[in-house]
């Protein structure tokens, strides 16, 4: 399906419908801080600092936005066929654009255990890589095709919420460019929170949306497709209340785990934080 359709629909919703609250914390207290295409409003919430469209799209005349409208996000939502996955598994996604290997290397170089939990798992190109490393690998992903292609296709253990993972506990939870998708924020990070062990950790990769950095330039990447954006002072400010001891933002994979820094200025921020 054309994108025009849930772009054309989200602007309608603009014209008539506004988000008043917080989709973290349920706050009234928002500041808007820009527009986008003149009828987007972008919003910062100053009780936590997240920023978010207004209003926050939901499709209506299509079923399922995590199958029509994210399929623009190229290989991360369009699965390969039976010749190009036996081309990735051959060497191993190195030569892909979903080669996780240093991801996975800086993970496992935090030697925290073997039970790992990914949320947000696409067709499972992340999974895969880091069972193959020998970690012990669980993912959620609420796209059926998706998850039924990684369950399929790689023989990866992908389910589609949290409540099927029956109490499970783990030692990591990773999450990549996910977080910006969800229309409601409210109880994922103590969802999270519940299914790791302490002393477990999390790893989050998610766009930095730093408007007191970045400005104007950091627009393109809010709306129907991500309408929540993250800041460093976001995560700095709430994992604490999660329960989660923030370890520190990396500029890089390859920093993991001694070189921290206090805050990141990148395009893309990258933290671990520990369950105490």
């Amino acid at each position: 399906m054309s994108n025009l359709i849930p772009k054309l629909e989200f602007i309608a919703q603009s014209l008539f419908l506004k988000q008043d609250k917080c989709p973290h914390c349920n706050s009234l207290n928002l500041k808007q801080i820009a527009k986008k295409y003149s009828v987007i409003t972008i919003k910062e919430c100053q009780d936590c600092n997240l920023y978010f469209t207004s209003p926050i799209y939901k499709p209506l005349l299509i079923s399922n936005l995590y199958d029509s409208f994210y399929s623009a996000e190229g290989s991360t939502t369009i699965v390969p066929n039976d010749d190009e996955l036996a081309k990735l598994k051959e060497n191993c996604f190195l030569t892909s654009d979903k080669y996780f290997g240093d991801r996975i290397k800086a993970i496992k170089s935090c030697e925290i255990g073997q039970k790992l939990l990914e949320v947000g798992s696409s067709w499972g190109y992340f999974l895969y890589q880091a069972k193959q490393q020998g970690f012990d690998v669980t993912g959620v992903e609420i796209s059926q095709p998706r998850r039924l292609f990684g369950v399929e296709k790689l023989g990866v253990d992908i389910v589609s919420s949290f409540g099927e993972l029956n109490e499970k506990e783990f030692d990591i939870i990773y999450t990549s460019h996910v977080l910006e998708h969800f229309q409601d924020i409210s109880t994922v990070f103590r969802e999270m929170y519940d299914l790791l062990r302490i002393g477990g950790r999390l790893f989050i990769e998610v766009p930095n949306f730093d408007y007191s950095v970045f400005g104007q330039e950091v627009l393109s990447i809010i709306g129907a497709v991500h309408p929540l954006g993250y800041s460093s002072e976001f995560f700095s400010q709430n994992l604490a209340e999660y329960g989660f001891k923030l370890m520190g933002f990396y500029d890089s994979w390859e920093c993991f785990p001694n070189y921290p820094v206090p805050k990141s200025q990148k395009e893309v921020i990258i933290l671990m934080a520990e369950k105490g």
